[in-house]
Parts: structure tokens; C-alpha cells; sequence
């Protein structure tokens, strides 16, 4: 009974461990690192051979290499994706819980299959080499052919249970990813995501797969813009679309520099212009284009953020708050924009290969 007691209290621990790690896991992951443990354990005066290994200075072994030792048995259900400790039973290596089999790992397709574990190996995945599409020059740094490849992935199949993925450590490195991300999203949202059914992040902590939502408060927004959407494909060149928006920002908006109007605010009845300042500008016209399905990111001084957008098969600034501020029209599509000097060239670049490859050759 005693041994029976004990065992339980092994797996209460092994419980609450899961039940504090994992949180732990996912809102400090930056600070942890899985290596193996180089620590000796024993029972009763034996040494034991466990696999062990240590994160923030803690031991993890397999749930199973414990019951072995301790002569209890542990089994996976797999039709309720549940662990079962059985402390009366002996340890068997291959005994399951019910006659379902445990499921196996699986290789990543381009549709989600949500009913089975998602379990990786490797350092990357793709379903293609995305970046041989893309002007090699541009891959430098952080910005890698394999983040290339997750992020293009993404942009073509959406939000996936089984995605393309890469791995990007925490730190500067993965501040720079989500700040390109950042500056891609316009509709939709782009953001660092694990799939439900992911069960080995403890062991790819600088894992990163990309998600692509549109977010529920944008919903309104965009019905919001409908009208307008509609007239700009009715035109035929591109220049006439964005000259199009950026007219009708225009009269949206109203600048000031201390003031912000965020899309919700500013794609929604409302009377006279709301106040906003540059950024404000350039994330509402980001997303007008990206609602009319032309290319477009922010692009940044170290105070002052305007718009690239692709048109005529070259990329060409368009600065919606210069141009309503000062009533001209000269940062509308201009090849150039002379001592506004970019704070993030190499992510630039980056982000026009995404959005358009090949346009940077």
C-alpha cells in the first residue's frame, strides 16, 4: 500500500510540474533551454540509466523510464490523448491502455489534421524552397531562406496545424522577426503561432511557425471599406487605386503628431477627420491596399513612418500623412524619398521578396 501511496505521489508531482512548466514554458520560453542532463540518479543505493534532461535548472525524465524503474505502469489512450498510471500494475514497455494504438509522429502536409500529434525533428520544414523564387541577395542575418520560406508558406495557405516552420532564437533575433511581421500584416495579422497539437515545444523552444487571421475587430473595418474596395477594382492601373486611397485617407484623417487613430477608430462612422499622426496613417493605408490586394509595407526613419507599395512592377513610397498634411500630392508614389533615411533596410528587402519575389533583381 505504502508503494502504492508513493507512486501516486510521484505522479501528483509529475502533474503539477506539467501544469506549472508549460504556462512557464510559454510566456518566458526566451529564458529556457533544453540540454541534456549530465546527473546521476539512483534508488535504494542502484544507480539508474534515465534520459534526462535539464531546463532552467531543473531534471525531466520520461514519465515511462520512471515506472520502469519504480515497477509501475504507464500507457498511453490515444482516443482520449490522455496518460494513464496504473501503480498496482507492473511496468510492461508495450502495454496500451485501451487497443488503440499510440500515435505515431506525423509528416506535414499543406491541411491541417488537427486528430493527430504534431511532433518535429528537424530544424526546418517547408512543402517547397520558396526562396529560390526570390532575389538571394536579400537573405542576410536574421533573414534566413528558411524564415522565408515559413513566413511564404503562410501568406499562400493561411493558418495551419501543421505548418511550415523555422527556428529563431530568442533575443534580437526573434525581435527583428516579429518586427517584419509586423510590417506585413495589413488585414490580416501575422504573428508567431504554435498549433494545438503540438506536443515536443519543450524541446524546440526556438521553434517559430507564422499564423495569418484576420482579427475579430476588423471584421466591422473592412465592411467598413466595402464601398470603397469595390470602386478601386473597377480601375484599371494601379497608380489610379492608390491615388484613389490615398485621396480617400485623406479625408479620414487629419494630422497631428501627439495623436493616434488606430483602424477600428478610423474605418468607422465617425464625424469631421480624426486627429493622427504618421504611423497612424501608414497602418490605416496598409491596410486599404491590403484589402485591394496590392503589395504594400511600412517603412521607417527613426521618427517619422510612411508606405512602400508596388505598382507598375517597381516599389514606390507613398506618404499619406506628408501629403494631407502639406495639401500636395509630391510622396505619392515617388521612386524615391530623399534624407528619410530607412532605420531597417535589410528587413525591407526582405519583406518586398515576400510580398512580390523576384522584385528586387
Amino acid at each position: 500500500m505504502r508503494r502504492i501511496k508513493n507512486v501516486l505521489m510521484v505522479a501528483t508531482g509529475i502533474a503539477i510540474g506539467m501544469l506549472i512548466s508549460v504556462p512557464a514554458v510559454s510566456a518566458a520560453s526566451e529564458y529556457l533551454t533544453a540540454v541534456r542532463s549530465t546527473q546521476t540518479f539512483y534508488m535504494d543505493g542502484r544507480q539508474l540509466d534515465l534520459e534526462a534532461y535539464s531546463i532552467n535548472g531543473n531534471n525531466y525524465v520520461k514519465l515511462r523510464d520512471v515506472g520502469q524503474a519504480v515497477n509501475f505502469n504507464v500507457s498511453y489512450d490515444a482516443q482520449t490523448n490522455s496518460v494513464r498510471i496504473a501503480p498496482s500494475e507492473p511496468y510492461s514497455a508495450d502495454a496500451p491502455a485501451t487497443p488503440t494504438a499510440s500515435p505515431a509522429a506525423v509528416t506535414p502536409t499543406t491541411r491541417p489534421v488537427a486528430t493527430q500529434d504534431y511532433i518535429i525533428s528537424t530544424d526546418h520544414w517547408s512543402r517547397e524552397d520558396f526562396s529560390q523564387q526570390a532575389n538571394p541577395a536579400v537573405f542576410t542575418g536574421y533573414y534566413d531562406r528558411e524564415l522565408y520560406n515559413t513566413i511564404r508558406q503562410t501568406m499562400l495557405d493561411g493558418t495551419s496545424q501543421n505548418p511550415a516552420y523555422t527556428m529563431v532564437a530568442k533575443g534580437d533575433d526573434y525581435s527583428a522577426v516579429v518586427n517584419v511581421l509586423g510590417r506585413l500584416s495589413g488585414v490580416k495579422r501575422y504573428e508567431h503561432h504554435t498549433p494545438n497539437n503540438f506536443r515536443n515545444y519543450w524541446q524546440y523552444l526556438d521553434y517559430l511557425a507564422v499564423s495569418a487571421e484576420i482579427p475579430e475587430n476588423y471584421l466591422a473595418p473592412l465592411e467598413f471599406i466595402q464601398p470603397v474596395i469595390s470602386a478601386v477594382e473597377r480601375m484599371s492601373s494601379g497608380r489610379e487605386k492608390v491615388e484613389y486611397l490615398n485621396d480617400y485617407l485623406c479625408t479620414l484623417l487629419t494630422y497631428d503628431r501627439k495623436s493616434t487613430a488606430g483602424v477600428t477608430r478610423t474605418f468607422a462612422p465617425h464625424t469631421g477627420e480624426l486627429e493622427a499622426a504618421c504611423g497612424s496613417y501608414a497602418k490605416a493605408f496598409k491596410f486599404l491596399c491590403s484589402a485591394a490586394d496590392i503589395p504594400c509595407i511600412t517603412i521607417s526613419t527613426t521618427n517619422h513612418t510612411w508606405n512602400l507599395v508596388y505598382v507598375d512592377n517597381q516599389w514606390l513610397h507613398v506618404d499619406v500623412a506628408y501629403n494631407d498634411h502639406n495639401n500636395t500630392d509630391s510622396m505619392l508614389l515617388a521612386e524615391s524619398y530623399p534624407n528619410h533615411p530607412d532605420q531597417a533596410p535589410e528587413a525591407t528587402e526582405f519583406l518586398k521578396e515576400l510580398l512580390v519575389p523576384g522584385s528586387t533583381k
